[in-house]
């Protein structure tokens, strides 16, 4: 929900410049060894496309936003083959040249190897759509846990299979989001130039008018109710996050969170908040903490990322003065 500075990003990249070195060594590896089995004269031409594009550029798997806009549909489509059912009936599909791309670039293997480490220094552990979940999840082989990322790609590997490891094409988002933006086009830019995109989210939660003063009332937390609000879209044909990801109807179960919100908003007052303040500045910790701690969340905006639920919890906390 919200973007973070690519400069933030080409610093972690640099950090495993080895490693994105040689994903795409590998990579031109094994996409050689799959040409070699190539007969089909379309799938060939694509492959041998592929193959070229990744040798002439060293830097593909850290194409910037700008550069994959201008350059993802270089190659063309991939090409289509006709597919008959046992109904008989026929269809037009993706050639599977393009399954047999994605597994020779080793996207499945560099999810538990690679992007956890990768993203865990770019500062990415919730889902960067619903911000509900955690994007990492635990997977279970030969008895032993490993943590694998689900990533989301923002231009679509059915589409864009060269682009399914580019670090800038990947949207660390939890598996629910993932398969309900599907191949969806939204407007959303994770990775950005601009400064002032880091800081403010275009997106908020906000309490209903006379959801406290109800609450209060009749003290049942199914009376609370909310709003999300979303930014105006430019993108044509671009759907909304409400409609793609169903934001409202996961946030309206945990009205728990914002009962204790409220509960907290009648305790601390602005004389004990005053006094917990002062007590809490003889800690010597930042206030930025106090506040954390306060409400049991991150409370600004470019910390979104950090943790699951933290924008609905500031965004609530700021509308109840608590922070």
């Amino acid at each position: 929900m919200i973007a973070i500075h690519e400069n933030k990003v080409k610093a972690v990249q640099a950090i495993f410049s080895k490693d994105i070195k040689n994903q795409r060594e590998k990579a031109i590896e094994k996409l050689n060894v799959l040409n070699n089995k190539i007969i089909d004269i379309s799938d060939k031409a694509y492959l041998e496309s592929v193959i070229l594009l990744f040798e002439e550029n060293t830097d593909i798997l850290i194409w910037d936003s700008d550069k994959i806009n201008r350059s993802k549909d270089i190659l063309g489509n991939v090409p289509m083959i006709t597919k008959v059912y046992r109904n008989r009936i026929s269809k037009q599909v993706k050639s599977p040249i393009k399954n047999a791309i994605l597994t020779a670039l080793g996207y499945k293997l560099l999810r538990s190897s690679f992007y956890p480490k990768y993203f865990k220094e770019v500062g990415i552990k919730s889902c960067v759509y619903c911000n509900s979940q955690l994007s990492i999840t635990a997977v279970k082989s030969k008895n032993v846990y490993s943590a694998k990322f689900d990533v989301d790609h923002y231009h679509s590997k059915d589409d864009y299979p060269f682009l399914s490891i580019n670090l800038f094409n990947l949207y660390p988002a939890c598996s629910s989001c993932n398969r309900a933006k599907s191949n969806d086009v939204i407007e959303f830019e994770l990775y950005t130039k601009d400064e002032s995109k880091t800081v403010k989210s275009n997106y908020n939660f906000k309490l209903s008018p006379y959801a406290k003063s109800k609450y209060l009332t009749t003290r049942e937390s199914k009376d609370i109710d909310f709003t999300f609000n979303e930014p105006n879209y430019n993108l044509v044909g671009a759907k909304k996050f409400n409609d793609v990801f169903h934001i409202k109807g996961i946030y309206e179960t945990q009205d728990d969170l914002i009962e204790e919100l409220i509960i907290k908003s009648q305790i601390y007052n602005k004389s004990y908040l005053k006094t917990l303040k002062s007590n809490f500045t003889k800690l010597n910790l930042h206030p930025e903490l106090f506040k954390r701690t306060l409400v049991g969340n991150y409370t600004e905006d470019k910390d979104i990322h950090k943790r699951p639920m933290s924008k609905l919890v500031m965004d609530i906390a700021k509308d109840l003065n608590l922070i």
